[in-house]
């Protein structure tokens, strides 16, 4: 087993489920560089959440991995997205990529809607959808839990990512890469005081991504649940003291990953569960593996 981490990084005993490849990341690496490996050169790209923390460090990674068009989708303001993905381009030898900022609430039906018109009006193609808006309500046991922020949770977990999805679906069925990316959690994998709300959304978003593979696959479609590490952010600040501890991932784990990931067609990953603290290169070697046992979906053990 190998773990790479950052210098500042503490050392943290790795979790059976961060050693399917063998090799545990928490920092970027060479072989997901997003110059020297991954080419997204013509593809057309939106991200939801695109204004801070995850989505906008993807963004960043998709403007050095050399996308050409790269939409920025958020309640709040994206500028510095946007300033952000043409200074990284530049810095990369990139070509300046087409910015496209959407005002884009995922819990609104007609925002999504709205954005996906403008969107089609603006391009006529998308690729690559990453659906990275997440909320995480208050830890807490049932009986003391906030139902409003807990229902808020569900709304942008798992029915924004729904929304978004079937906006923007149509578009991307009638060409190009036709890839889903849904930014789940290692947090679906496990049960625990206090987390329901958000461990059980991103629990039903790892199915509904599974359901959006089987669906649409005949169409060229593939769906991808991806946990992007454990990064401090502004949604995981709000993690309990004996979970926050564990964020110590850096922003660029994932933001190099997902574009290497989908710069080429993973045919055997769709609809299955994917780690960005895994070596995504020795996964693409695991294909047989992987295939023959159905791996990387959830089942319920003994069955």
């Amino acid at each position: 087993m190998t773990i790479t981490k950052s210098q500042d990084l503490p050392n943290l005993p790795p979790r059976k489920v961060d050693l399917f490849t063998g090799v545990v990341h928490h920092d970027t690496y060479p072989g997901i560089d997003p110059v020297t490996k991954s080419d997204c050169s013509g593809k057309a790209i939106l991200i939801t959440g695109a204004s801070k923390g995850i989505g906008r460090s993807v963004a960043v990674g998709y403007a050095q991995a050399g996308a050409s068009h790269i939409a920025l989708a958020a309640r709040s303001s994206t500028a510095e997205t946007a300033a952000a993905v043409l200074s990284a381009a530049s810095a990369a030898g990139r070509a300046p990529p087409s910015v496209l900022e959407l005002e884009l609430d995922v819990c609104d039906k007609a925002s999504v809607e709205a954005a996906a018109r403008v969107l089609e009006a603006q391009w006529g193609r998308l690729d690559v959808l990453v659906n990275n808006a997440g909320h995480l309500a208050r830890f807490a046991p049932l009986l003391d839990t906030d139902e409003e922020d807990y229902a808020r949770t569900w709304d942008v977990n798992y029915w924004g990512t729904f929304r978004v999805t079937k906006a923007f679906l149509p578009l991307m069925l009638r060409s190009g890469d036709k890839t889903v990316v849904n930014v789940t959690s290692l947090a679906a994998h496990f049960a625990g005081i206090g987390g329901g709300a958000y461990h059980v959304s991103k629990f039903a978003l790892v199915r509904f991504t599974e359901f959006v593979q089987d669906e649409y696959a005949s169409q060229g479609v593939l769906a991808y649940s991806v946990h992007p590490g454990g990064t401090p952010t502004e949604l995981s600040s709000r993690l309990p003291d004996e979970l926050r501890f564990r964020m110590t991932d850096t922003p660029e784990l994932a933001a190099h990953s997902i574009p290497f990931l989908t710069s080429k067609r993973r045919e055997f990953l769709g609809g299955r569960w994917i780690s960005c603290m895994w070596d995504l290169p020795r996964l693409l070697e695991m294909e047989e593996e992987v295939v023959a046992g159905d791996l990387l979906k959830f089942k319920c053990t003994g069955l």
